[in-house]
């Protein structure tokens, strides 16, 4: 049995809600910094992290920031205070000043200022995200975990963020010239060969010398067109309920079945291994297939993530969008 991260239904939709709206920036001690969805491992935080807990609404969330993110103002007049130890009394007052300034951009965002309190245990939360440092994307700040509680408040406070969603009118989709289609039974497929001629039912080159075709998108028709001297010429758009050519609006293409392959990764081995597969043999992936999960269309990933339990069901949580981002 695969050991899947599992959600029931509930927490399955607050996490979804939420990873619409992220990345979110915002500033914390004079840095500019974004979160984000984590990936599929929590990151493991130095020891000297400096960890706080805050209680909105009775929720348990815990704060884990890095100890040389003090307030930027500080450390521009006196440099010298990024040498001292984790433990000294002033850097103890600046965190403070960092999560002063943190509670008033919570409260600012849900109408609730949290109360600290020390970092009770190393109990692990099952859910949280990343804090990055915009300029150095790479660079993580720090971690904000909760519980399935915390969860739900976050989710809520987030559902007037604008939704973040992948631009995807760049994303390159097949049309295929379509000049007619056959049927014909499996027992004459099998014996075409070579120098064979199949008959068409329309005649798709006219008297001009112009082959008549239609785009297909997806496997429907969506233009007709014609090709002369090498050159396709788009003459109407076709109404595929009732097949008659008539302008489209641009909408209608929002509506297309798009083809996504869900796939745990790919093997490159040289043709002679490839000949030498049998049943039963067993290879060594090298990687952990259920948190390698890419999303692709027309053989170009769009996304990343790893299989979740959710209920009864199997799903693919998305952990990494690869195509541009704006916000609508």
């Amino acid at each position: 049995m695969i050991d899947l991260p599992c959600y029931d239904r509930r927490e399955a939709a607050a996490v979804s809600r939420l990873a619409k709206r992220l990345p979110v920036p915002f500033n914390i001690a004079g840095i500019d910094v974004e979160a984000v969805m984590p990936g599929s491992t929590p990151p493991r935080l130095p020891a000297d992290y400096c960890r706080a807990v805050m209680r909105p609404r009775g929720h348990r969330i815990r704060v884990a920031v890095d100890s040389t993110l003090l307030p930027a103002v500080a450390v521009q007049r006196w440099p010298e205070i990024t040498a001292l130890p984790p433990g000294d009394g002033l850097r103890e007052i600046l965190f403070d000043i960092v999560f002063r300034d943190l509670a008033i951009q919570v409260e600012q965002w849900s109408g609730h200022r949290p109360i600290w309190s020390s970092a009770e245990s190393a109990e692990a939360f099952p859910y949280g995200f990343e804090i990055l440092r915009l300029e150095r994307p790479g660079d993580s700040l720090g971690l904000v975990e909760f519980d399935g509680g915390g969860l739900q408040w976050i989710a809520d406070c987030c559902s007037t963020l604008p939704v973040v969603c992948a631009v995807l009118d760049d994303l390159p989709l097949s049309l295929d010239l379509l000049v007619a289609r056959l049927s014909l039974i499996l027992t004459d497929l099998r014996q075409l060969a070579s120098g064979d001629v199949v008959l068409l039912d329309t005649a798709p080159v006219g008297h001009d010398g112009a082959m008549s075709v239609l785009l297909c998108l997806s496997g429907g028709p969506r233009f007709r067109a014609s090709i002369f001297n090498g050159r396709l010429a788009i003459l109407s758009a076709v109404d595929c309920m009732i097949d008659r050519p008539d302008p489209l609006p641009p909408e209608t293409f929002d509506s297309i079945d798009v083809p996504v392959d869900v796939d745990a990764g790919r093997l490159t081995m040289p043709l002679r291994q490839l000949r030498e597969l049998a049943i039963g043999q067993v290879l060594d992936l090298g990687f952990d297939a259920t948190t390698n999960i890419s999303l692709r269309v027309n053989g170009q990933v769009v996304a990343t993530g790893e299989l979740v339990r959710i209920a009864e069901r199997t799903g693919v949580r998305v952990l990494d969008l690869r195509l541009a981002r704006s916000e609508r």
